[in-house]
């Protein structure tokens, strides 16, 4: 609930970006849902190889190395694909800028979300907990916070340009 408060937060700092071009958000479930998605996925192949054993001390850089590089992929693509969509959508009168802005804070926010998602049950199991427990919860907090800030903080950055 506390880290809820915090996303809140972060909407009520951005909010005279959101004034200024209130369609900004029209993108904001759709960022929190997908950052929120692959913070889970990761989240579950790391809970995954705890209880398999797979994981050991060697092996954890190259899993978040891994995690990171599917964020980083699937973040590529997602923000390619929403940005075109955004930019031919007749709805939104090929507002090419606007698509860039959902665009790369979707890569952006995957990517993050991807990592922490890995990194948060290996600190939480680190911490003698039950990271299938504890982990979930905090993941998608967090993925909500960062996409936010990463979104409203690139948008607040080009809004002479909207």
């Amino acid at each position: 609930m506390l880290l809820g408060l915090l996303t809140g937060g972060v909407i009520q700092h951005f909010e005279q970006t959101l004034e200024s071009v209130v369609i900004l958000a029209t993108f904001i479930p759709m960022i929190m849902g997908s950052a929120g998605n692959i913070g889970t996925q990761s989240l579950a192949v790391v809970v995954r190889g705890l209880t398999l054993g797979s994981i050991d001390r060697g092996s954890v850089f190259h899993l978040l190395k891994k995690q990171l590089g599917t964020g980083i992929l699937t973040g590529l693509l997602c923000g390619l694909v929403i940005a075109l969509i955004i930019t031919v959508s007749p709805f939104l009168q090929g507002n090419w800028l606007l698509g860039v802005i959902v665009g790369i804070s979707i890569c952006l926010s995957l990517s993050i979300t991807c990592l922490v998602g890995a990194a948060t049950p290996l600190i939480i199991n680190k911490c003698k907990l039950d990271p299938a427990i504890a982990s979930g919860p905090f993941v998608t907090a967090i993925g909500d916070i960062v996409s936010l800030f990463i979104y409203f903080h690139i948008a607040t950055s080009l809004l002479a340009y909207l």
